[in-house]
């Protein structure tokens, strides 16, 4: 016997609209989880590839899928250097940092005078001029700006002529070693050790919107802006 699907009782109106929520919000947990996420740069550390008040795109994928609240990674896969990654703060695990991958796992980093060599190979850095910037706080600081060859990426860097931080690190396996693009105001590596596989959370893209604190204003020339 066939039923009468015109008998049944057609769903509330707000039960509809519930299971529509439901539907979008399991989505958007999804893509946020393992596809793309939103980021705001709050510090100074990446001037002048990031500003503070950028807000950015992070892919997650490109590293591996991570199941969210743990360190289990599928389809792991390491960055290249000179990639702009985000990832978990080794000393403290509820914070996101964002820096540049510099040194692979074996590879010798040597700091020294402001110089960065790789592997015995100091990199080469082309004079831009000088940059003002503006601090988290608000306040101003001047640095001279870079081209940085990071073997066959080229990128900015702000430097002074003195270095904050000195040494030289052997990067152990399964470990990375980063710094910021800022080099004289970033707390990175160069302080804390390395970023685990494990703790890496997604490669910086895009930046899709920014916000000039200083200015009260928006930087739309930055709208867009490959994060490179």
């Amino acid at each position: 016997m066939l039923s009468d699907f015109s008998s049944k009782k057609e769903k509330p109106a707000w039960r509809e609209w519930l299971e529509s929520l439901l539907v979008v919000a399991i989505i958007a947990i999804l893509v946020r989880s393992f596809v793309v996420a939103p980021f705001k740069i709050p510090s100074s550390s990446m001037v002048p590839t990031l500003e503070v008040g950028d807000y950015i795109f992070v892919l997650r994928y490109p590293y591996g899928l991570r199941i969210p609240f743990t360190d289990m990674q599928f389809f792991a896969h390491p960055p290249k250097r000179g990639d702009v990654a985000v990832f978990d703060f080794p000393e403290d695990r509820s914070k996101d940092y964002i820096k540049r991958i510099i040194g692979l796992p074996g590879d010798m980093i040597e700091y020294t005078d402001n110089k960065l060599s790789v592997n015995g190979v100091e990199m080469p850095l082309t004079l831009e001029g000088r940059r003002t910037y503006f601090l988290a706080d608000g306040e101003a600081d001047v640095s001279e700006r870079f081209t940085e060859k990071l073997f066959d990426v080229e990128h900015a860097v702000l430097r002074k002529d003195y270095s904050i931080r000195d040494g030289a690190w052997k990067v152990p396996e399964g470990m990375f070693f980063v710094l910021g693009d800022n080099r004289n105001n970033s707390r990175d590596s160069r302080f804390w050790g390395y970023v685990p596989q494990s703790f890496l959370v997604g490669h910086a893209a895009i930046v899709w919107w920014s916000w000039d604190g200083h200015a009260q204003k928006v930087r739309w020339e930055r709208l867009g802006h490959l994060v490179e």
